[in-house]
C-alpha cells in the first residue's frame, strides 16, 4: 500500500506546487494592471480639472484629508 502511495504523493505535491505558482503569477499581473489603472485615472482626473503640472503637485503637496462624519443612529 505504501508503495503506491508514495509517487502519489509526489505527483500531488508537483501537480500544487505548478498550480500554485500559476496563481501567483496571475496574482502579480492583476496587481500590475490595478496599478496602472489608478495611475491612468489619476491623471484623468487631473486632466479633467484643468491642471497643469503645478497646479497637480500643488495640490497633492496640500495633502487635505477628508473630513469624518459622525452618523448618529
Amino acid at each position: 500500500m505504501r508503495t503506491a502511495l508514495i509517487p502519489l504523493r509526489v505527483h500531488l505535491r508537483r501537480s500544487l506546487r505548478s498550480e500554485k505558482d500559476a496563481i501567483g503569477y496571475n496574482l502579480v499581473a492583476l496587481q500590475y494592471l490595478r496599478r496602472r489603472t489608478d495611475a491612468e485615472r489619476t491623471a484623468q482626473f487631473y486632466e479633467e480639472e484643468d491642471f497643469d503640472e503645478e497646479k497637480v503637485r500643488a495640490r497633492i503637496a496640500e495633502g487635505k484629508k477628508r473630513k469624518r462624519v459622525a452618523i448618529k443612529a
